[in-house]
């Protein structure tokens, strides 16, 4: 992975998303539509070739390699 490609405005959502475990939490914090917020996630899971979060119940898990 090129360092120099990456996008650095996903590292916020991560960080939420981790904290929150959920698209709808994190979206509001950072004054995103969930849909925005889903399409972050997107990016991110595309770039680390990793789903970075299941669905459990009502929220979401982390995987190992979020």
């Amino acid at each position: 992975m090129d360092i120099r490609q990456v996008d650095l405005n996903l590292l916020p959502v991560l960080d939420t998303l981790l904290r929150h475990a959920s698209v709808t939490q994190a979206a509001h914090e950072l004054n995103m539509s969930q849909s925005a917020m889903s399409s972050a996630l997107g990016r991110l899971r595309g770039l680390l070739g990793d789903e970075l979060f299941v669905r459990s119940g009502r929220g979401l898990v982390a995987t190992p390699r979020a």
